[in-house]
């Protein structure tokens, strides 16, 4: 391979499009609500798929099989990130892509997921003597096999996030998430125990290199640039260490708790951690894959990701606050009902961890906004900072407290104590000014207080009086009756909204939403190549089109990739 010109493929300007992406010329508001239908199906779709998957598991493997596949997965794990480069989202991010930049980031990324599985393979001896169990060894070795899967689909996977094609990925997703299922429990069944595990993953990662390769139009040739490679680098290099720190920050607690605490409660936490991650994912995550592309593709424009940021975390917040205020009061119940009463240890692990949602609603599309607008230094900032406190914290809960409640508390803690930095750091380099971005939230903060006041009050009422699962199912039913209420109440124009952003995005939900009468803006007449759905953005404004990205100004006869 060799440092060449031009890439003789590419169109005239060395930009390449592949053939069935990135030339479609419609409104790109109606790009993102497509895109936004089919993130939903992949986070939520995934998501709820691999609880169920999870739960079958719980219930046939042991504390102590999970925590082993927990501690090998801290190491795999973060020589995971190690594999691309951070070259995927520099795929995504650049304004201007190269066929030659895409066959340099892929053999890039091959050959540091070769070198990483032989590594992987090395180190699995030293990692099990010094976690004082030679059971990790194996498990160790095999898992290193997802380094060189994850090579082979790190560029595809960023090809499509950059062409905004959700459904492809979405597809992929959820085909890994079954097969792998099926695989996983079916080892389990057989008596299999943490291998079932480990199985599951290495299907999981096996499945989606096949199904990417069968989606993406591109193969890579023998080319390979220097200097492609030193620019996509430089921005996947800041985009890397970041990624590196949020990782040694949230599995330094599973890798503490093995050492000092044993891997039988590392097996509780890790459930636990479990419950929040899955929570995570389905209420920001399906966003956050959204605003990304969307956000790199207005970089250049400032006023329009303002707009775009605080559509989208009004929007978000009606969902994430109440679910994660909610969760954290029916936890115990929810561990007790879905994983049986023998995982009853972790209910309270996660009942703590949730106490962070507010933090997390807050600054959920932070990392999101400060690469998107070309500022990954900052996200690696930020996560610098909070790995030195997540240490600190998590050193002194497993070393003074010696008990996994208190690792969550400390994981809790230090998102309170950093939220300022964050603000102030989203203000300086995103434009969002900190008063403005927490007063639009204060109708759902109220709607959820609300809310929690009501589950609290049947809590007391029902507790110790019917089983678990019962209690479960109205405490659920009767906070989101009362959120659903309170919100309709105090914030009518963001509830029109949302309604109005949802019946966009469902194939065929203007006509339910119609036929159920819900409440939805008021319309305004229809403009080329618009949909005729619009929005006030504030009380006394002229209503504007329901876009919860900004993107309502986007010329619709512009092509939607440079």
């Amino acid at each position: 391979m060799a440092d060449q010109e031009r890439d003789p493929g590419a169109p005239a300007g060395g930009e390449w499009q592949p053939s069935d992406h990135g030339v479609a010329t419609g409104a790109m508001q109606c790009r993102v609500a497509r895109g936004l239908t089919w993130t939903l199906i992949d986070t939520w779709g995934s998501q709820l798929l691999g609880l169920v998957i999870f739960v079958l598991l719980a219930r046939l493997l042991t504390e102590v099989d999970f925590g082993l596949v927990a501690a090998a997965a801290v190491f795999v794990g973060f020589a995971q990130l190690f594999v691309d480069q951070g070259l995927g989202d520099a795929v995504v991010q650049r304004p201007t892509l190269t066929r030659r930049q895409l066959d340099t980031a892929f053999w890039a990324a091959m050959a540091t997921g070769l070198l990483i599985t032989v590594v992987g393979v090395l180190l699995a001896i030293p990692i099990a003597t010094l976690l004082g169990d030679r059971r990790l060894e194996p498990i160790i070795q095999v898992l290193s096999v997802i380094f060189v899967l994850t090579a082979l689909s790190s560029i595809q996977t960023g090809l499509l996030r950059r062409e905004m094609a959700f459904r492809s990925l979405a597809l992929r997703r959820l085909a890994a998430v079954v097969l792998s299922g099926v695989v996983g429990v079916g080892m389990a069944f057989a008596g299999f125990g943490a291998w079932s595990l480990v199985g599951q993953q290495i299907v999981s990662a096996l499945v989606s290199v096949v199904m990417l390769w069968a989606v993406t139009p591109w193969r890579p040739s023998l080319e390979f640039s220097r200097q492609d490679f030193s620019q996509l680098f430089g921005f996947g290099a800041r985009v890397v260490g970041g990624d590196m720190l949020n990782y040694i920050s949230r599995n330094t607690d599973n890798l503490l708790i093995s050492v000092f605490l044993g891997f039988g409660p590392l097996g509780f936490y890790s459930v636990g951690y479990r419950i929040l991650d899955t929570s995570q994912t389905l209420l920001i995550n399906a966003a956050r894959k959204l605003i990304f592309p969307t956000f790199s593709r207005l970089q250049h424009d400032p006023d329009r990701i303002r707009r775009a940021y605080s559509r989208m975390n009004r929007a978000s917040s009606a969902l994430t606050l109440p679910g994660y205020v909610g969760l954290a009061l029916v936890a115990q119940e929810a561990t007790v009902t879905f994983f049986g009463s023998r995982w009853a240890e972790a209910g309270p692990v996660a009942a703590v961890l949730f106490l962070i949602g507010p933090v997390l609603t807050i600054g959920a599309f932070s990392g999101a906004l400060f690469n998107a607008v070309g500022h990954p230094e900052v996200t690696l900032r930020l996560r610098l900072v909070t790995t030195v406190f997540n240490v600190v914290g998590f050193l002194i809960a497993v070393i003074v407290f010696r008990d996994i409640l208190a690792v969550a508390a400390a994981f809790v803690l230090r998102g309170y104590l950093l939220l300022p930095l964050n603000l102030y750091w989203m203000r300086v380099y995103g434009g969002i000014p900190i008063r403005d971005h927490l007063l639009e939230l204060r109708g759902v903060a109220i709607a959820t207080a609300v809310m929690a006041g009501a589950v609290l009050l049947v809590k007391l009422a029902l507790i110790g009086h019917v089983h678990a699962s019962m209690l479960l199912l109205v405490e659920v039913f009767v906070g989101l009756i009362v959120f659903v209420v309170a919100l309709r109440l105090v914030e009518r124009t963001l509830v029109a909204e949302i309604v109005g952003v949802a019946a966009q995005a469902l194939p065929g939900g203007m006509r339910i939403a119609r036929l159920l009468r819900l409440p939805m803006p008021p319309t305004a007449p229809r403009r080329r190549g618009r949909p005729p759905v619009t929005l006030p953005e504030a009380a006394g404004e002229e209503p504007a089109e329901v876009d919860p990205t900004g993107l309502a100004d986007e010329d619709p006869d512009q092509p939607l990739v440079p």
